[in-house]
C-alpha cells in the first residue's frame, strides 16, 4: 500500500508545533485562574504584611507582603514540563549533531526551515552529489516499546506510525514542489532498533534508519545526474550548495551550519 503525500491534522503539527501549541493552551488557563487567585493572594498578602509589621515594623511588613504575592504570582504562571517541546528539541539538537560533519566534506545541512505559505516544517535538509534528501527525526526510547515491522506496516509499540510516514512524505513532496528538484524522505529514529538488515529499510518510499547509522548512509548514496560525482570538501563548498535552497527555505530556529548505503526493502 503506497502512501500518498497529504498531511492530516494529528500527523501534520511536528512536536515543536504540538509544543507550542500545548503551552499557548496552558497560557491562556493560567490567565482564567489569575484572575481569581490573584485577587485572594493580594488580599493575603496584605493582611500577612500588616500582621508582620504590627510584630516586627513596617520594613518587614513590606517584605512579607512582598513574599506572598511574588509567591503566588509564580504558583499561578508555573509552567508544566511539556514533553512535546522537550522531545522535539532533543531529537532534532542530536540529529543535527549527527550531521554536522558532512559539511566538513561538502555536503549543505540546512536544520529547521518553514516554506513559505505552508504548513511544512522541515526538521533537517542535506544536499550533497546525491541530490537532497529530508530528514525527519524521532525519539522512540521507551523501554517498554520496540519498533516493529508487519508486512508495510510500522509500529511503536502499539501504535501505527504510518501518520508519521505520510507526514515525511508530504513535507520532503513540499520542499521539492519549492526547490524544483525531488527530495528524498528520511526518518531518522533515535533510541529504538530498526528490525532491518543493516537497521535501515524502506517503507512507503520512506527511508527509515537508525540515527546512528545516518550519515554513512548518506554518504554512500550514488550520485545523481546532474549533482557531481563527488561533493567538494569544505565549508565553502557546503555553503554553495546550500545558497539555492536557503533562498527559498526560511529559516525558524537553528541556523546553517557550514563547518555505506543500506539495502533498501521494498515492501
Amino acid at each position: 500500500m503506497a502512501i500518498t503525500g497529504r498531511r492530516t491534522s494529528a500527523a501534520g503539527a511536528s512536536a515543536r508545533r504540538i509544543g507550542e501549541l500545548a503551552r499557548t493552551a496552558e497560557r491562556l488557563q493560567q490567565h482564567r485562574r489569575a484572575k481569581l487567585t490573584l485577587p485572594l493572594t493580594a488580599a493575603g498578602a496584605a493582611v500577612i504584611g500588616a500582621a508582620a509589621a504590627t510584630l516586627l515594623g513596617w520594613p518587614a511588613g513590606a517584605v512579607a507582603a512582598a513574599a506572598v504575592l511574588a509567591y503566588g504570582i509564580r504558583r499561578t504562571y508555573r509552567r508544566a514540563p511539556n514533553s512535546w517541546a522537550s522531545g522535539a528539541a532533543g531529537e532534532e539538537v542530536a540529529t543535527a549533531r549527527l550531521l554536522a560533519p558532512l559539511t566538513r566534506r561538502g555536503y549543505a545541512v540546512l536544520h529547521d526551515r518553514a516554506i513559505s505559505r505552508s504548513r511544512a516544517n522541515l526538521d533537517h535538509l542535506v544536499v550533497g552529489a546525491f541530490g537532497m534528501a529530508l530528514v525527519d527525526s524521532k525519539n522512540w526510547r521507551s523501554k517498554r516499546s520496540r519498533l516493529t515491522i508487519n508486512g508495510s506496516l510500522l509500529r511503536y509499540g502499539q501504535y501505527d506510525q504510518t501518520k508519521a510516514l505520510s507526514t515525511v512524505v508530504w513535507e520532503a513532496e513540499q520542499a521539492a514542489k519549492v526547490l524544483g528538484v525531488p527530495v528524498r524522505p528520511v526518518l531518522a529514529v533515535h533510541g529504538a532498533r530498526v528490525p532491518a538488515p543493516r537497521g535501515c529499510t524502506e517503507l512507503h518510499g520512506v527511508t527509515v534508519i537508525e540515527a546512528k547509522k545516518l550519515r554513512t548512509m548518506l554518504q554512500g548514496l550514488a550520485p545523481q545526474s546532474g549533482w557531481g560525482r563527488r561533493p567538494r570538501h569544505g565549508p565553502r563548498a557546503a555553503g554553495r550548495a546550500a545558497a539555492a535552497p536557503a533562498r527559498h527555505l526560511t529559516a525558524r530556529a537553528v541556523p546553517l551550519l557550514t563547518a555505506t548505503d543500506c539495502v533498501p526493502r521494498r515492501l
